[in-house]
C-alpha cells in the first residue's frame, strides 16, 4: 500500500522532498568522511570535537560539527513536514494497491 498525489505534487512537497535527499546525502557523505579525513587532535581550524561509538575522537571544523549534530534532527523534522503537507493536501492523495 502507497499514497500519491491524484494530480501533480504541490511545489512545497517537491522542495521539501528535495531538501530531505540533500540532507541524506550530505549525512553521509559526512558520515563517511570525518573518521577518514578529520584530525584527532584540536588545531586552530578543527575546534569542534565529534565522538563516535567506540570512542573515537575526531576534531572538524565548527559548521561541519554542527550540521553533523543537528542534520540528524533536521531529516525528521523535514519528514514531519511532507506528512503535514500530504496531511492539508488530504483531499488530492489517493491510496494505490
Amino acid at each position: 500500500m502507497r499514497w500519491q498525489f491524484k494530480e501533480k505534487a504541490p511545489a512545497s512537497f517537491k522542495a521539501l522532498f528535495a531538501l530531505f535527499g540533500i540532507n541524506f546525502v550530505g549525512q553521509s557523505a559526512a558520515f563517511y568522511a570525518i573518521p577518514r579525513w578529520s584530525p584527532i587532535r584540536s588545531d586552530a581550524a578543527h575546534s569542534y570535537l565529534i565522538r563516535f561509538r567506540g570512542g573515537a575522537v575526531y576534531f572538524v571544523q565548527p559548521w561541519l560539527g554542527k550540521y553533523f549534530l543537528y542534520g540528524f534532527a533536521a531529516h525528521f523534522v523535514l519528514l514531519a513536514l511532507m506528512f503535514v503537507i500530504m496531511w492539508l493536501h488530504r483531499d488530492e492523495v489517493e491510496r494505490v494497491s
